[in-house]
């Protein structure tokens, strides 16, 4: 890769940085995105909403095909925002690693890479609301309404990997535990039943919970409760009659939600009172690497891993395309406070796909 890749590479990043798109407001990048890809000559650009899907003019049908994805959106910025900077190696904004950094490899790919000579015929899919309500993603829009993404042989979701190819991904479930009491005056509470003091041993039990280890072909997945959002109560002198945890429950490949739900009713069997709704579901992915193209891919020596997050590598399963994640982001650095990607990282991740689609 030359050095002016590298320098293009990092103002690609920083194009991406500069326009800011919480879930819910990407359309002003998805509008400059797709004017700038427009621009391009050989390249066909649709739109469906705020997403786009991005094809060579003239596809050679001997060619396969390979899907390349991207989600725009990031989550909100912390109080205060993130600055955009580069500082050293480090490309500081929010979005910088998950997954802005995998997008700006694909804006690459499409401008600077020579596609007459590769063996594969690439689509990108630029796409809105990764980030919220599994029903909102907008990868199902696109599935449904250009499906010619749905031909590709094998999918590579740009999803921060730091180089590694990392394979499935865990299911995720929103679950809201709901605790019921009595209401009464907070001077006489044995009048009541506290619905907040009745959860406690419930929460005491989620704050010791132990991971639990799920191997598939060989990965280790990891299934965790984490209580993330409680309320409860109505007012400062009232015993509180109900009591709401949310609980995020990761599940490894395999699982689906008749598996989360006899784990709760398990879980709460205990717990007289309670009861539970999973109000957001997103399936695990499989360990899909057995595809030819995919198989190529692990050829040059790239390392494996399992995904230990939800990734739309399940999305892709579940419509018949095998997939896998590999993007230039730092895991541990998503959504955090002042988010940052590493540009060794990327300018790694965009010399191994160049050999990759350059190998005959």
């Amino acid at each position: 890769m030359t050095e002016s890749m590298n320098g293009e590479l990092l103002e690609d990043l920083l194009w991406f940085l500069r326009r800011p798109s919480v879930t819910g407001a990407e359309k002003e990048l998805c509008d400059d995105l797709e004017a700038r890809l427009s621009a391009r000559p050989g390249w066909r650009v649709e739109r469906i909403a705020n997403n786009l899907v991005v094809s060579r003019n003239a596809p050679d049908s001997s060619r396969e095909k390979l899907a390349f994805a991207g989600h725009l959106d990031t989550v909100p910025e912390p109080d205060g925002g993130i600055e955009v900077r580069v500082e050293g190696d480090r490309v500081h904004g929010r979005g910088a690693s998950d997954m802005k950094a995998g997008d700006a490899v694909m804006l690459a790919l499409i401008e600077g890479f020579d596609w007459s000579e590769s063996w594969a015929e690439p689509l990108f899919v630029f796409y809105e609301r990764e980030e919220g309500p599994h029903a909102e993603n907008g990868l199902g829009t696109v599935f449904e309404d250009l499906p010619l993404v749905l031909e590709a042989e094998a999918a590579l979701v740009l999803e921060p990997t730091e180089g590694a190819l990392e394979a499935g991904c865990v299911g995720t479930a929103q679950v809201e535990v709901t605790f019921r009491g009595r209401a009464a005056h907070a001077a006489r509470p044995w009048l009541g039943d506290n619905a907040i003091t009745k959860a406690g041993e419930f929460l005491s039990r989620l704050h010791k919970w132990e991971s639990v280890e799920v191997v598939v072909e060989g990965l280790s997945f990891y299934e965790v409760m984490t209580p993330t959002l409680a309320r409860g109560g109505r007012t400062v002198n009232v015993v509180p009659d109900s009591f709401r945890v949310n609980v995020n429950h990761r599940f490894a490949p395999g699982r689906d939600m008749e598996d989360v739900r006899r784990t709760f009713e398990e879980l709460l069997a205990p717990f007289g009172g309670a009861s539970f709704e999973i109000v957001d579901y997103a399936p695990s992915g499989p360990v899909a690497l057995d595809k030819p193209i995919l198989q190529r891919f692990l050829a040059d020596g790239v390392e494996v891993r399992p995904k230990q997050a939800w990734t739309d590598v399940a999305r892709f399963a579940e419509q018949g395309v095998a997939a896998a994640n590999f993007g230039p982001g730092t895991p541990a650095q998503a959504h955090q406070a002042d988010e940052w990607a590493s540009l060794p990282l990327l300018e790694a991740c965009y010399s191994r796909l160049e050999s990759f689609l350059g190998h005959n």
